[in-house]
């Protein structure tokens, strides 16, 4: 798996920015291009999803908010609604700091919020860490096996360590659960977050630089060199009401409620944006031990409606 950061990884990767104000639209256009994207525009929301029915499907869409005709949140939930398109991460750009806005864009499922102006720092590490999302969620759909006879088992348990293995693990799990298309990033961002944060104890800091530099991936081989015996585990549980999954791992732990909510005030991080996603979106409910080395995922069999 490529590293979002790297020259190869931008060679490959296609944006697409809509927005309806063409002056706007110019500027993210040619801050793309400087950041070393292949780029495709639109101005309007039809027009975005006629060009991704059409076979112009972007690696991650840059989207405004406010546009006549179809909004920003109207192409999402048109988006979440086609297989092909539901995974696709969604940087929303909007001049609006609305909590509420920002609440309802996370839970249709949008990656991330910019505000207007784009600053090309923050801008080139948020496409970064939705280019990662967008490869670790293929991969993920890739190792995804047909669910059969999943749903007799009771409970089950395993041990990983490596990215590899976290990757093959979650979507094997997400097999037992209710909506396995819903769950599966969400797994895969928690055992990921175990081999990581936990075996390999690579901090917030220290990942953001590893990931600045594009030496990630080899920092995890050799620390997983180093602690050859140390593994985490994973074990799903059938209840009455639904599925849950308990991820341990060796680790001492993180300050987990930091990273529970999306926060703007992280927007030029390059990554921490997983467990937030996984809580708004793959899971009913999501909590951690006081360490934040233990983590309980849940996830109903019906959604509970309120009328």
């Amino acid at each position: 798996m490529l590293e979002a950061g790297s020259e190869s990884f931008k060679v490959a990767s296609t944006i697409m920015a809509v927005d309806d104000d063409p002056v706007a639209l110019l500027m993210i256009s040619e801050l793309l291009k400087k950041l070393g994207y292949q780029t495709l525009t639109a101005t309007s929301g039809s027009a975005a999803l006629e060009m991704m029915e059409q076979g112009s499907v972007p690696q991650v869409l840059l989207l405004d908010r406010q546009m006549p005709g179809l909004s920003g949140m109207d192409v999402v939930h048109h988006l979440k609604e086609k297989k092909q398109f539901a995974r696709i991460p969604v940087i929303m750009v909007t001049g609006s700091d609305d909590p509420k806005e920002i609440r309802e864009g996370i839970d249709a499922g949008v990656f991330y919020y910019l505000h207007k102006p784009a600053h090309v720092g923050v801008l080139s590490s948020v496409l970064a860490a939705a280019l990662r999302q967008a490869s670790e969620s293929t991969a993920l759909v890739h190792e995804t096996v047909p669910q059969v006879g999943f749903d007799l088992c009771e409970a089950a348990k395993w041990t990983f360590r490596t990215p590899r293995e976290a990757t093959a693990l979650a979507a094997t799990i997400a097999n037992y659960f209710p909506d396995p298309d819903r769950s599966v990033d969400g797994i895969g961002a928690l055992l990921l977050n175990a081999v990581e944060h936990g075996i390999c104890a690579i901090g917030f800091e220290e990942k953001g630089r590893l990931l600045e530099e594009g030496q990630l991936s080899q920092s995890i081989k050799e620390r997983l060199i180093q602690n050859p015996d140390t593994r985490a585990t994973a074990a799903i549980s059938r209840r009455d009401d639904g599925m849950m999954l308990i991820v341990d791992d060796p680790g001492a732990g993180f300050n987990w409620s930091e990273f529970t909510t999306l926060d703007l005030s992280r927007s030029s991080a390059s990554h921490g944006r997983g467990i937030a996603r996984a809580k708004a979106m793959a899971f009913d409910d999501l909590k951690f031990n006081e360490a934040g080395n233990r983590a309980i995922a849940f996830m109903r069999y019906n959604a509970t409606f309120e009328w």
